[in-house]
């Protein structure tokens, strides 16, 4: 009679596993199929956006190198911030795909935000969670399941990024001239600041998760988690400006976008202090987001 007890309770725990398992698996393609539209959008501007870059930097290498440079010595120094050129050769390919870099990133954050805070807040804002918790999983699955597919996401417009860097770069040039400008080494600079991307996407994407729910109020959630990419980005340029000037260190840590300098990229350095800042916020981030998304009342008021 006791074996029979412990046989029927090993078939319910693994009949529930396997529930459960399946529940995830379909929430998970259901996140995908939600948010395919946002991403094929952002891969398009992306792929289109490095070609444009990269052409661009065609012409540059093909006519005066020097002029470029002194061109961009005639900057004041705060718009060459705002523009992320401060300290960078954009004679270069390192220099000049370090600058693109900066706007795709800019890209990549408000990109990991939304991502982000529609794995929190999606059925919030349309009233479906009474239809998402009638399945038979917690709702640390639930937000585990809506993480992945934003993972994965994530891992896709990175990718896109990266190849769409990497298929481009022959239409450079090679040889001499190439070397000239830096192109030996341009797939190895393409490599680590995909890295580097994607790395501020979990960043940002931690930091948009917990401040979407945290909010009370769901818009309210969305316009906080944008302004962090703004004041990081307006930090970004205060370091940039000062970055010879010890309380520049206080720019640099409200923006990530700084943690790893252009520089510090190109060159494969990371800061270790930095590094550990980086995961400190993405584990608080979203341990934070599932402390309260198990808690709080998810009726939309």
């Amino acid at each position: 009679m006791a074996t029979n007890t412990v046989n029927t309770s090993n078939t319910a725990s693994v009949s529930a596993s396997a529930t459960g398992l399946t529940a995830m698996i379909a929430m998970i393609i259901r996140e995908l199929r939600a948010n395919i539209k946002p991403l094929l959008v952002w891969s398009l501007t992306i792929i289109l956006f490095n070609i444009a870059g990269m052409m661009k930097f065609e012409g540059i290498a093909a006519g005066n190198t020097e002029a470029v440079r002194q061109l961009t010595e005639a900057f004041p120094k705060v718009a060459l911030a705002v523009m992320g050129i401060s300290g960078l050769d954009m004679s270069t390919f390192a220099g000049y795909y370090a600058v693109l870099e900066f706007y795709v990133g800019i890209m990549a954050a408000v990109y990991a935000v939304a991502l982000a805070r529609n794995a929190v807040l999606r059925e919030m804002v349309d009233g479906t969670y009474e239809f998402l918790f009638v399945r038979p999983v917690s709702r640390s699955t639930i937000l585990t399941a809506k993480f992945v597919a934003a993972l994965i996401d994530a891992i896709v417009f990175a990718a896109v990024n990266l190849v769409s860097s990497l298929a481009c770069l022959p239409m450079l040039g090679d040889g001499s001239a190439g070397a000239e400008h830096g192109l030996d080494d341009g797939a190895a600079v393409i490599w680590r600041f995909s890295l580097w991307l994607f790395v501020m996407m979990l960043v940002f994407g931690a930091i948009g998760a917990c401040v979407s729910l945290a909010s009370s109020v769901p818009s309210r959630g969305a316009a906080v988690g944008n302004g962090s990419v703004i004041v990081a980005y307006g930090a970004g340029v205060v370091y940039d400006m000062f970055a010879d000037h010890d309380a520049s260190v206080v720019a640099r840590i409200l923006s990530p976008f700084r943690y790893v300098t252009p520089d510090e990229v190109i060159n494969g350095h990371v800061p270790v202090p930095f590094a550990i800042l980086a995961a400190l916020i993405v584990i608080a981030g979203f341990t934070t987001t599932y402390l309260v998304f198990n808690r709080r009342d998810l009726v939309s008021r």
